[in-house]
């Protein structure tokens, strides 16, 4: 397994990890119908300066992306997320091994502590992120609205470095 900033030609393979639909469920955004939506979407992703994307690849094939967000009026911590896996590593350990991989970096760089937070709606996504150790802060509205319209309610977790 490992992990690659997202570049252009990235766009195909990452497209082709997520055709399926699951891998959008949560997603608060529309469906790319093709490589050339995917590569669109991810200009802004990858041009924003609080943002950091890599494509996730297991045997050298990519099977997903996740970030690393920067909130320069939090420069203590940092966020995890805008995660997405093709279905079929779902319940394999990658998206476990992705995850423990960043908190160890994030932390040995000297986050104080790390956030992670996914739509109340994903019991999936908030297992995985229990079994980090990331500590539930509770359920509020955020920013982001759904493809069916509705105001997403996210679930938010902190998780603070290992104590030695």
């Amino acid at each position: 397994m490992s992990l690659r900033h997202y570049c252009s030609d990235d766009a195909a393979g990452l497209f082709e990890a997520l055709r399926h639909e699951l891998a959008w469920e949560h997603i608060p955004r529309r469906i790319p119908r093709d490589v050339n939506e995917l590569t669109a979407d991810m200009q802004p992703t990858a041009a924003a300066s609080p943002r950091m994307t890599f494509t996730v690849r297991q045997w050298g094939e990519i099977v997903g992306r996740t970030s690393i967000i920067y909130d320069p009026s939090a420069p203590a911590g940092v966020e995890i997320g805008a995660t997405q896996f093709d279905p079929s590593v779902w319940g394999t350990g990658v998206n476990t091994r992705v995850k423990r991989l960043l908190v160890r970096e994030l932390f040995d760089r000297g986050a104080e502590w790390i956030q992670f937070r996914t739509d109340e709606r994903n019991g999936r996504s908030a297992a995985a992120i229990r079994k980090l150790g990331a500590t539930e802060l509770g359920v509020r509205p955020d920013h982001f609205v759904r493809r069916d319209g509705t105001q997403r309610r996210s679930r938010f977790f902190r998780l603070e470095p290992p104590t030695t």
